[in-house]
């Protein structure tokens, strides 16, 4: 098959992008020169999706701007969706986010659902696959949290214990060669979770004990009462990362029943112990 992947450079994007060709297909990755999503152009457009017969779009971005997330993860994926089904592409893989729901309050997720609803509705053939926290060597929280993870003791809000399912970037990838390959129904979303649920400091202290070889991590409780009056402040320091909306995410929590996953796969998804044995 010709398949289009959108963000095919980035971190879960260039491991789908070499899953698909090891099984002989052609891919496109389209630089962001070719086709910018922040302002797509009908013309870099239609020369991306001609004679393909999927698209997947990989593209998530964190940022404190809200334009940026909404145009991003909605209104682009949406317009190429319509262009897309005009040039006669058949289906469309998206990866969204656990929690994408279009009427949620934090941009991030809301921006995602919105977007996986428009793609849903643009007439194509469409699967979302919707992640908890990726982890892998690579990405810009995980690379973080490794960082973190050196210190013996950390001072974390609430003592770290806000509860996550961590899914390997590896995982990701292959349940979206999958999902192009063995497409399900339309509309299907499949939650992408690892095999154990942990908390914050549970898990900061799994990549500690087995990426450095390291003794158990130290936790230090820090009240969210005196970390929010800050948050506003390391949001811009952050571009988002660290801001009162992910504190609401770590708030609500990143799990899900992972037995859809699992089946996608074929086998139970990597726990985080597994972190050094395959980064």
């Amino acid at each position: 098959m010709n398949i289009l992947v959108l963000g095919g450079s980035g971190f879960v994007g260039q491991r789908v992008v070499q899953g698909l060709r090891e099984y002989g297909h052609q891919v496109s990755t389209p630089s962001h020169q070719e086709l910018d999503l922040l302002n797509v152009s009908a013309d870099a457009a239609q020369r991306c999706l001609q004679n393909q017969d999927v698209v997947v779009n990989t593209v998530g971005v964190m940022s404190r701007h809200a334009a940026i997330l909404e145009t991003v993860h909605h209104h682009a994926p949406k317009q190429l969706a319509i262009w897309a089904k005009q040039a006669g592409v058949a289906r469309w893989v998206q990866l969204s986010a656990l929690g994408a729901n279009a009427q949620h309050t934090v941009h991030f997720v809301g921006s995602k659902g919105r977007g996986d609803g428009a793609v849903c509705e643009s007439g194509l053939e469409v699967n979302i696959a919707r992640p908890s926290v990726i982890y892998g060597r690579g990405g810009v929280s995980c690379e973080l949290f490794i960082k973190l993870a050196q210190l013996p003791v950390l001072l974390l809000p609430k003592g770290g214990q806000f509860v996550l399912q961590p899914v390997h970037v590896n995982d990701v990838a292959e349940g979206l060669v999958k999902m192009v390959m063995q497409p399900l129904p339309h509309g299907t979303v499949v939650n992408m979770v690892g095999n154990k649920v942990v908390n914050l400091a549970e898990y900061l202290s799994v990549i500690r004990e087995t990426l450095h070889g390291k003794t158990p991590l130290k936790v230090w409780a820090l009240p969210l009462g005196l970390l929010r009056p800050v948050l506003p402040l390391t949001n811009v320091l952050s571009n988002g990362i660290l801001s009162p909306s992910s504190v609401q995410l770590l708030e609500e929590g990143s799990c899900a029943d992972g037995t859809d996953f699992a089946a996608l796969l074929g086998r139970t998804p990597l726990a985080v112990e597994e972190f050094a044995q395959v980064a």
